[in-house]
């Protein structure tokens, strides 16, 4: 009698587990996505789209890209220049023509320099 119970119970989880391996996902590649962060400066060129107090929207692409939106961020560090002339970030208007450096820190894409493109 209990060897039918032995081999019952064995069958039992047997059974069960199969259905619990099945629902399993698929493995996906174990390597952690790059850290963007590490990457060096990249810059995208394109038109602001609409300013803020702490950063600015562009509508434009990196070299080899399409055209898409890049929300910037502005720290103590961003420079701003236009002809030549170092500009205030509140001077930045919708409809300039810029070309910005940029790196990722800490998950926000944060702008080093913008080069205002005058006509």
């Amino acid at each position: 009698m209990r060897g039918l119970t032995a081999v019952t119970l064995a069958l039992t989880l047997a059974f069960s587990a199969i259905p619990a391996v099945a629902q399993q996902k698929p493995a996906t590649d174990s390597k952690p996505e790059a850290d963007r962060s590490k990457l060096g400066a990249r810059s995208v060129t394109g038109t602001v789209k609409k300013t803020t107090d702490n950063g600015f929207v562009v509508v434009g692409r990196e070299s080899g890209q399409k055209d898409r939106e890049w929300a910037f961020v502005l720290d103590e560090g961003t420079r701003i220049n236009a002809d030549g002339k170092v500009r205030a970030a509140k001077e930045l208007r919708e409809g300039d023509a810029v070309t910005v450096t940029y790196r990722n820190r800490d998950g926000k894409i944060v702008a080093q320099s913008v080069k205002v493109n005058t006509k």
